[in-house]
């Protein structure tokens, strides 16, 4: 057929009007008002018009019309004119599109403008309307569901259909059609909002962190077996005291001094006795990184067995690695004696060790120790002393504890034994030749060392994060060159691949090459990195909940501790909490003020503090 200038055709879909015919093209101007050329297998002709606009279209038959016209068309087959004519009683360019869209549905007629047109059977016909009613329902309650989800009077029965919201809020999908629906963008931390706004979540139950971590909260440990039996040194004459938290339950490590032979012995708790480099428990160790704590949970590095077999003063007597360290006039600290040991361990909390520090029988302990510290010291050393506190969840009762740390001096001493062990024996290594995971840090930006709030917040601020590396090198945080971690196997993997290369050397087998070393390094340490962001994030968010659940007249101090930009940043020593406001008082940093928490908002880790005018 040959098709005229202002007829109207279908291009893509949609109808378009010729307005200019040359040859073989086709010039004509679409819906939407643009011009294109085509060729004429890209259109199909419609109506010879003459269209100057594209008509609207015509009301279309109901059903029932629409039923009747194909009953009386039978099995015959008409062209698409005739087919108009028979719908509307006319052909006119309005009534062709109607006839056209009457087609698109695939309902009744079967067909097209250039080929012939027949009735449908009347199972395909109820087949497309039984879907169509289907789709219609569907949509209706999907539009009932949206106006409930906008007043906030969600059904039970409505909980299945909000788990697209729970995927975006555990980042664990980027999009959900019915927050697209709300006009809401699939941001995790507004879909958290809007379930707790419709009570689907409440805060307790339903922290999402851990999700949006990819963390498992009950992995499946491989196998640790018992330890064979083999030759140790027997250090139980030793006073070996494990000093922790009154709360902690898998101490790995504890500290004797031997006033005779002058020497401060760290003990170490011993699980590489059963864990095997290579083996399954090793690897899985690796990819865990380390234990993580978070309030709510503690999901250990090793299975659960190993602090019964491992932990120090559990049992009469415990299994260890035990280093002698010299600590010179100087505080120099140097390994004299390293050995697989049994120790007889008695365990104390920080305030029975501060009352140890005060016996005679500990000063060599604590002279020596402090010796190190200033040793530590003359070395530049960061010795931050910012606020820290302790928070616990009990999510079926519904509490939250945050105890802040009180200053303790056994606290420091013990620090700085194991600092001195990781020390020593990451010089030992290097003297004998051997590859531990090194921890390094450069110097901060900050070269001052203040001793105020403020001050020591702006330091933290400028240290470097720490690395590992098979090469050694200087940690400027603690003033110490080299150092590796080895005091908590139990809990951290570096420190189980340091005892594990400490083994082969004890033992006088080759050991572990740096690269072997390093490909560990490359999968542990960013599991690491990545549990203690959550251990942060946790607690962040558990503070937020603390706080949105204290009474409206609630008060606490807080710190001026900087001003980087227009606003403030100020800390809550007790809670070991950081915010920001716009509080415009002249006031010198380190000042201390009342707030009340007006909002808290766990979703959006934020909160907004109000400054108590007159306390």
């Amino acid at each position: 057929m040959l098709i005229k200038t202002n007829s109207l055709v279908i291009y893509k879909g949609k109808c378009a009007i010729v307005k200019d015919v040359a040859a073989d093209k086709y010039s004509i101007r679409t819906s939407s008002g643009d011009t294109r050329s085509v060729r004429i297998k890209d259109i199909e002709f419609l109506h010879a018009g003459p269209c100057q606009t594209i008509p609207a279209t015509p009301v279309l038959p109901d059903d029932e019309l629409l039923a009747e016209t194909a009953e009386l068309l039978g099995n015959d087959e008409i062209t698409f004119a005739e087919f108009t004519e028979l719908l509307f009683s006319g052909s006119t360019p309005e009534n062709a599109l109607g006839a056209w869209e009457i087609l698109q549905k695939d309902c009744y007629f079967a067909g097209s403008p250039s080929t012939m047109i027949k009735a449908h059977s009347a199972e395909h016909t109820a087949n497309i309307l039984s879907k169509a009613r289907l789709k219609a329902e569907q949509q209706e309650a999907r539009n009932a569901l949206l106006a409930r989800i906008r007043s906030g009077n969600i059904a039970d029965s409505d909980r299945s259909s909000l788990r697209e919201i729970e995927n975006v809020a555990y980042g664990e999908s980027t999009s959900s059609k019915l927050m697209h629906d709300l006009n809401m963008e699939a941001l995790p931390e507004k879909a958290q909002s809007l379930l707790l706004k419709l009570n689907v979540w409440n805060d307790f139950d339903n922290n999402p962190h851990i999700r949006r971590c990819g963390m498992d909260l009950h992995p499946e440990y491989p196998e640790l077996l018992p330890p064979p039996a083999e030759e140790r040194v027997d250090l139980t004459h030793l006073s070996s005291y494990a000093i922790d938290d009154a709360e902690s339950n898998d101490p790995d490590d504890a500290i004797a001094y031997d006033s005779a032979n002058d020497l401060l012995w760290v003990h170490v708790a011993d699980p590489a006795a059963a864990v095997e480099f290579d083996s399954d428990l090793e690897k899985f160790a690796c990819s865990q990184g380390c234990t993580s704590y978070l309030p709510e949970k503690i999901t250990t590095m090793l299975p659960e067995n190993s602090v019964e077999m491992f932990a120090l003063g559990l049992q009469e007597k415990s299994p260890a690695m035990s280093f002698g360290i010299k600590i010179h006039a100087d505080g120099k600290a140097v390994l004299e004696k390293i050995c697989l040991s049994h120790v007889r361990v008695k365990r104390m909390d920080y305030a029975q060790g501060d009352e140890l520090m005060q016996t005679a029988e500990f000063a060599p302990c604590v002279q020596a120790l402090e010796r190190f510290r200033q040793y530590r010291q003359n070395n530049n050393a960061v010795m931050i002393r910012l606020p820290e506190v302790k928070i616990k969840v009990d999510i079926q009762d519904r509490k939250i504890n945050i105890t802040p740390h009180t200053p303790s001096p056994v606290r420091e001493l013990v620090a700085n034994a194991m600092m001195a062990a990781g020390h020593a024996v990451a010089e030992f290594s290097i003297k004998n030749d051997f590859a531990l995971p090194y921890a390094i840090q450069s110097d901060p930006e900050m070269s001052e060392r203040p001793d105020t709030l403020p001050g020591m917040y702006e330091l933290r601020k400028s240290c470097r994060i720490s690395t590992l590396s098979t090469v050694p090198g200087k940690h400027a945080g603690l003033g110490l060159e080299p150092y590796a971690r080895v005091t908590s196997p139990l809990r951290r993997y570096e420190d189980l691949l340091s005892h594990i290369q400490l083994r082969r050397f004890l033992a006088g087998k080759a050991p572990l090459t740096a690269s072997v070393m390093d490909e560990r390094i490359a999968t542990a340490e960013p599991a690491a990195v990545l549990r203690t962001k959550l251990e942060r994030q946790c607690r962040e968010y558990w503070t937020l909940v603390y706080l949105k659940n204290q009474p409206a007249d609630w008060q606490t101090e807080a710190v001026y501790i900087a001003k980087p930009d227009e606003r403030s940043v100020w800390l809550l020593p007790d809670l070991a909490y950081e915010f920001k406001n716009r509080y415009n008082s002249r006031m010198a940093l380190g000042e201390k003020v009342m707030v009340q928490c007006i909002a808290s908002d766990p979703a959006m880790l934020s909160a907004q503090f109000r400054v108590v005018v007159g306390n």
